[in-house]
């Protein structure tokens, strides 16, 4: 499944959402005076009315940047994401939480307003797996604390063998307890895969070798999402070909892994509570609940 750039909160300016609404105001007065535009080409005054226009267009911006009218309020809400994450994909573990938005703007006056410590901008992007939010406020308060480390996702090489042409890497992959999950997988290093449940050999395969999709980055993308009594633990097979001389492609990871919880710790609740009242929770199937864990396994020869 390809991740579309328009589905990465953060990607548009953080000035289109008051520029949007500037222009719609000062088109919504210009179509009210409509019987001037016709006046014009009578009057000779098509330079006095443009400029009333540009004129109105600036005062609509400068009203709605400044917050005389706001950009969103209680009948017309901002949708947002609170998410408190776990991230284990890199040397360190790191836990934080995380505030953005798929609406256009900035969250200056949000992050403000909650008070909790958080730091705003394009420098926070984070890697959610289906998708990345570019613009991202953060902030690291109370965040090591809340959560269960039982219920880390762990990617673990458990074979690795010759084959012709090349190997065979036998991936185990727990999701903790976590019945929702996303996978991406690198299809510019392997050639196939397979996956299955447990680790015994008898198990039958989710998913069996054939031709695999990918996005235009190379990623394969898996969602599942399940009951209580879903799988947790899994094993992949990953089909690898003769070494890539790509060290570029090796920066990257093999897997990406992110895990979601339905769970809403202490510090996501404080936050959740001081929201202004124009934000309203909102989550696409592609988005993370309020608990949300980040693994990866790196590149391995």
């Amino acid at each position: 499944m390809a991740t579309k750039e328009k589905n990465n909160p953060g990607v548009t300016p953080e000035w289109l959402g008051s520029a949007l609404i500037a222009v719609a105001i000062a088109t919504f007065i210009s179509l009210s005076m409509v019987y001037l535009l016709a006046y014009i080409h009578l009057s000779g005054a098509k330079k006095s009315i443009v400029t009333a226009l540009c004129i109105i267009t600036a005062l609509s911006l400068a009203l709605v940047s400044s917050g005389v009218l706001p950009a969103f309020t209680e009948d017309t809400a901002r949708a947002v994401n609170v998410v408190h994450v776990v991230d284990t994909s890199g040397q360190d573990q790191v836990a934080f939480i995380s505030l953005f938005s798929n609406t256009p703007g900035n969250l200056n006056m949000e992050a403000e307003q909650i008070k909790e410590g958080f730091r705003c901008g394009r420098e926070n992007k984070i890697d959610f797996v289906s998708f990345e939010a570019k613009y991202n406020c953060v902030t690291k308060k109370d965040a090591e604390v809340g959560w269960d480390k039982h219920d880390i996702p762990v990617l673990r090489v458990i074979n690795d063998k010759e084959r012709e042409g090349g190997r065979v890497i036998a991936v185990s992959m727990d999701t903790g307890g976590s019945s929702r999950w996303t996978l991406r997988i690198d299809m510019d290093e392997i050639e196939d895969f397979t996956m299955q449940v447990g680790e015994e050999e008898e198990e039958e395969l989710m998913i069996e070798r054939g031709e695999k999709s990918s996005n235009e980055e190379g990623w394969h993308q898996i969602q599942f999402a399940g009951g209580k009594k879903a799988p947790t633990s899994f094993v992949l097979k990953l089909y690898k070909e003769e070494e890539v001389s790509d060290d570029k492609k090796k920066q990257r990871p093999l897997l990406k892994l992110r895990t979601d919880l339905n769970r809403r710790t202490p510090q996501v609740q404080r936050v959740l509570e001081r929201l202004p009242p124009f934000c309203t929770m909102f989550g696409k199937s592609t988005s993370p609940f309020t608990l949300a864990f980040l693994a990866s396994l790196p590149y391995t020869k």
